[in-house]
């Protein structure tokens, strides 16, 4: 499983120059906001939009690779190819959720209770992503599981306007605060969930 982590790592140093292009570009304009509120939110963006590139990427290079037919055919068992992803899923964006840290730190010289929670936010919403998004990439591959991904990404919203049109009381301060606690939670129980059943998806897989 080890071998298959760092497969994933090569991929990534592949990759390298466009990741710290849009790090450099993203910490350009997180510097020039000036404004910490505005900083969280650019990086909450980049942790859950990076997560999500880097491990839809992943899937698409080994479908373009062919590697699913040597994949299948290793000594490992599947659940162990399959939590190999995982991790290094998870490893991607506890290291962007860190890195996110670092910077808050630096530019601003502190990181207060509030600026962390408000990156623990993204972290567990890219989790949460990827995990609705991890098993329809083992089952219908890269191309239909991002039109999926879309409409992970539109119906929020859809449903936040059509919120505002309907005149509907705002949620109390409290109750959003109660969600930003219980998201964390919720996001680690749907990758366990999701990882179940990628593993009974990626069971039936046969080769070729």
């Amino acid at each position: 499983m080890t071998g298959l982590i760092l497969k994933d790592l090569l991929y990534l140093k592949q990759t390298a120059k466009v990741l710290i292009s849009l790090l450099v570009f993203y910490l350009a304009l997180f510097t020039a906001t000036g404004s910490k509120d505005s900083a969280s939110g650019i990086l909450s963006g980049v942790v859950i939009m990076l997560t999500i590139i880097l491990s839809s990427n992943a899937f698409a290079y080994d479908e373009a690779a062919k590697w699913r037919v040597y994949e299948l055919s290793l000594p490992v068992a599947k659940s162990r190819i399959v939590l190999a992803r995982y991790l290094i899923t998870l490893i991607f964006s506890t290291a962007l959720a860190l890195l996110s840290l670092f910077l808050e730190l630096i530019v601003f010289r502190g990181v207060t209770m509030e600026t962390a929670a408000a990156l623990l936010a993204p972290w567990s919403l890219s989790l949460l992503f990827c995990a609705i998004l991890f098993p329809a990439m083992y089952k219908y591959g890269t191309q239909k599981a991002r039109l999926l991904l879309m409409a992970i990404v539109l119906l929020p919203v859809l449903g936040l306007m059509l919120l505002s049109k309907a005149n509907l009381p705002v949620p109390s301060e409290s109750v959003l605060l109660l969600g930003i606690r219980l998201i964390p939670f919720l996001s680690v129980a749907a990758y366990f969930i999701s990882y179940w059943i990628s593993c009974r998806v990626f069971a039936r897989k046969k080769e070729g």
